[in-house]
């Protein structure tokens, strides 16, 4: 069997002045994503990578910056948030008389330049009042380059334009109106649609549900926090379990004209309209929101089926869902690094419904408008350009279904192709590189632990991209999911519309194996560089990744900088550990999320911060046959908590982030880990490491799947030990230029307990073990 060694070489110097180290870059900012928009954008003569970019400011309410909120926290008690109105003005001379635009008033603080601009410098200000008020205050004037190789690229129209596209008759949704007699055409010898028919036809027979939880768990003893989590968890998947039926029925009709189902899905609709918006089954941002997109769906394609006073139940209920999520997004939603459960289900869910009803409820070209400025200048949040997504592979899933569905929606509307956006025709190479067929993923953020394969959702979400990426890479991978996993694609999962609109009879799709391609690729974007023995074989091979993510540990992101992951022949060998039991109870806060769950380095036994504030980046990596490098800087990662986010989540269940609990000030000043995989099966770490004080320095490696076991040394600087497992010889070295001490244990800082009783992807309640 192949032997893997890893020496892990440690290099503790407190006494080197960094400025004279040669070819070091030493970042200060405190933040490089702040978690509500702090500083405008683009500034200070920076060249922007397109010729139309989005200008962006902090938010105010009259006075000051908005208040951090996060989905699902209460709504700001001052009243002026909602009140301020913006303007901006745009030149080509600071004076601006040149090439002047001037925007209307506005609710919220982001403006996608919907025109190509020239190249050159242009100069740009913002302005703000209270609604109704004659005095403006302006910012400072800003400035930026347009740079002469973007001028031939395609630009969104107007908004205006997105509008006027909606004023036809229904089905406005996915085009309908325009293409629905082609859709139907199309589709009539698609074996994938056949094959939904015929589910459809027995889901007519489903019985009407009733408001009543998806699942029954016990609240004894559990304080009023838990209890209403528990609550909601009760009845999490409510939504989509009466929703989508209704959605699937209406995807029927237009595939058959045929009126036994749109009229089965009026009975549903008409079901599930009369559910009381504020009750438990569907109440919360997520149920609530899959049946607003549920009843837009029917008002659309059932347009014609409803007579005049259910056309008024509809309007009323959906107007009053899609207002409970639409007054809480102005000023507030488009500021945030990323509002997570909005980006990840509401918005889709909120733009279904708005599309629907545009031409009948005044207030929904409002809601159109803002959805697509937001997109338009803030789409991928979590990314920029190289393809990754920041918070792991673990909680991308959600985010899935709405990038798909948006980017067609908002495809239909301006003509713009969302998928060739440069971080989409990255983002095959994300996934192949960072999740390979067969094999486990990066194990790290939230969830990770959910994945050690390719499950269905990222199976569904790869081959739904190769319908609209000429991506031969993409195709190899899809084709050796299906390969694997023959039974993942029943051809009803939530990417069939998808499927249905862009398909072609005659598809033929190119592949090429990722042999030739390089070994490692940087992810600097969202701090992952992923390094590779074979990349075609990776559930054969060697692979490992290290991470120092810009965004520090924001969102569903772990404080996990300099942290590496080794797998092998598809098993975690070294990862990150615990367990994703709710976003920030106990076992969360004080390990799950936290340094000590990653194979990175504490310093006097104290985690990294939570938050944006600590965070860490990739200064360089190498690709080669033979040497993979990358080198993670986290020298900004630790000391205490700064993020008022996370401190409330602290209070929320009476914990302190202090010493006792793993955080505070370390007096680190500077940590470098260089990572290199060798050909043979050999992975080297050397870290530099400064503190302003002595410290006792901790490197950890997490074995969550196998046992560690110490191996004996007579030298003090240096500590061996090996991994058992069923895939070969794993053993390990480390070397510091001080004495080493080796401690072995299998129990987590703080004990991981399923009270929320969490499933895996299967829908099984999952066992919290050691």
């Amino acid at each position: 069997m192949k032997k893997i060694i890893i020496p892990i070489l440690t290099l503790l110097s407190l006494n080197v002045v960094a400025q004279q180290q040669p070819g070091v870059i030493r970042l200060t900012a405190d933040k490089l994503h702040a978690r509500v928009r702090e500083w405008p954008y683009p500034i200070n003569g920076i060249t922007v990578p397109t010729n139309a970019p989005a200008l962006l400011w902090p938010g105010t309410n009259g006075k000051n910056m908005v208040t951090p909120m996060e989905s699902g926290s209460e709504v700001p008690e001052d009243p002026n948030i909602g009140n301020v109105r913006y303007k901006v003005v745009l030149a080509s001379d600071k004076d601006f008389k040149n090439d002047l635009t001037e925007s209307e008033e506005q609710r919220w603080a982001v403006y996608p330049l919907h025109k190509a601009l020239k190249p050159g410098k242009w100069y740009w200000k913002y302005g703000y009042a209270l609604k109704g008020a004659k005095q403006w205050s302006w910012s400072p004037t800003y400035n930026f380059v347009v740079d002469g190789k973007y001028a031939s690229e395609k630009v969104s129209p107007p908004v205006n334009e997105v509008l006027k596209r909606n004023q036809g008759a229904h089905p406005l949704l996915w085009d309908m109106n325009r293409i629905g007699d082609d859709f139907y055409r199309n589709n009539l010898e698609n074996p994938e649609a056949k094959k939904f028919i015929a589910f459809a036809e027995k889901l007519m027979k489903e019985p009407l549900p009733t408001e009543k939880p998806q699942r029954i768990i016990d609240t004894t003893g559990k304080n009023n926090r838990e209890k209403k989590i528990i609550i909601e968890r009760m009845y999490h998947g409510f939504g989509d379990a009466v929703g989508t039926p209704v959605r699937n029925l209406c995807i029927a009709y237009q595939l058959t004209r045929d009126k036994r189902f749109i009229l089965d899905a009026k009975r549903r609709a008409l079901n599930i309209a009369k559910m009381d918006p504020n009750g438990l089954a569907t109440g919360d941002d997520f149920t609530s929101g899959a049946v607003l997109e549920a009843l837009g769906w029917f008002y659309d394609a059932g347009y014609a089926f409803l007579d005049q006073q259910e056309k008024e139940l509809f309007k009323n209920i959906i107007t009053t869902r899609a207002k409970r999520v639409y007054d809480h997004l102005p000023n507030r939603f488009e500021l945030h690094v990323s509002d997570n459960h909005v980006w990840q289900i509401t918005l889709r869910n909120l733009a279904i419904a708005t599309v629907a009803v545009v031409n009948e409820v005044p207030e929904a070209k409002e809601w159109l408008t803002y959805m697509y400025e937001v997109w338009s200048a803030r789409f991928p949040v979590l990314g920029t350009t190289d393809g990754g997504w920041h918070e792991g592979n673990g909680y991308f899933r959600v985010n899935f279904k709405s990038i798909i569905y948006l980017s067609q929606m908002f495809g239909d509307f301006s003509g713009v192709d969302y998928f060739k956006l440069p971080w989409m025709q990255n983002l095959p190479y994300y996934m192949l590189y960072t999740h390979p067929n067969n094999a486990a993923s990066t194990a790290i953020g939230d969830m990770w632990e959910n994945i050690p394969d390719v499950v269905k959702g990222e199976a569904w979400f790869a081959d739904a991209l190769t319908f609209r990426m000429n991506n031969p890479y993409l195709n190899w991978y899809v084709n050796a999911i299906k390969t694997s996993h023959p039974d993942y694609f029943r051809g009803t999962d939530d990417y069939l519309l998808f499927r249905l609109l862009n398909y072609k009879p005659d598809r033929k799709l190119p592949v090429l194996s990722p042999e030739k391609l390089p070994k490692s690729r940087d992810f600097a974007d969202v701090g992952v560089v992923a390094m590779h023995e074979d990349l075609a074989n990776a559930d054969k091979t060697l692979s490992s990744y290290l991470f120092s993510s810009p965004f520090g540990s924001s969102g569903h992101g772990h404080a996990s900088q300099n942290a590496f992951t080794i797998n092998y022949k598809g098993k975690v060998l070294f990862g990150g550990s615990g367990y994703y039991s709710n976003f920030s109870d106990k076992h969360n806060l004080l390990y799950y999320r936290s340094s000590k769950a990653y194979n990175t380095i504490l310093a006097d036994s104290l985690n990294q911060k939570i938050g944006e504030e600590g965070y860490g980046w990739i200064p360089r990596a190498i690709t080669g046959q033979h040497i993979q490098y990358a080198l993670g800087d986290a020298s900004k990662a630790y000391g205490e908590i700064k993020s008022e986010f996370w401190l409330d989540r602290f209070k929320q269940i009476n914990l302190v982030p202090n010493k006792a609990n793993g955080y505070g000030e370390s007096g680190v000043t500077l940590y470098r880990r260089h990572m290199l995989q060798l050909e043979g099966g050999y992975i080297l770490l050397y870290d530099e490491l400064e503190a302003n004080k002595a410290v006792k320095w901790t490197t950890q490696f997490h074995a969550p799947y196998y046992t560690i076991e110490a191996q004996p040394t007579n030298n003090t600087n240096e500590q061996h030990f090996a991994l058992k497992t069923d895939l070969g010889n794993v053993n390990a070295a480390v070397f510091a230029n001080s004495t080493l001490g080796l401690n072995v244990h299998n129990k987590f800082y703080e004990t991981a307990v399923n009270w929320n009783k969490v499933t895996n992807d299967e829908g099984k309640i999952k066992d919290f073990v050691d």
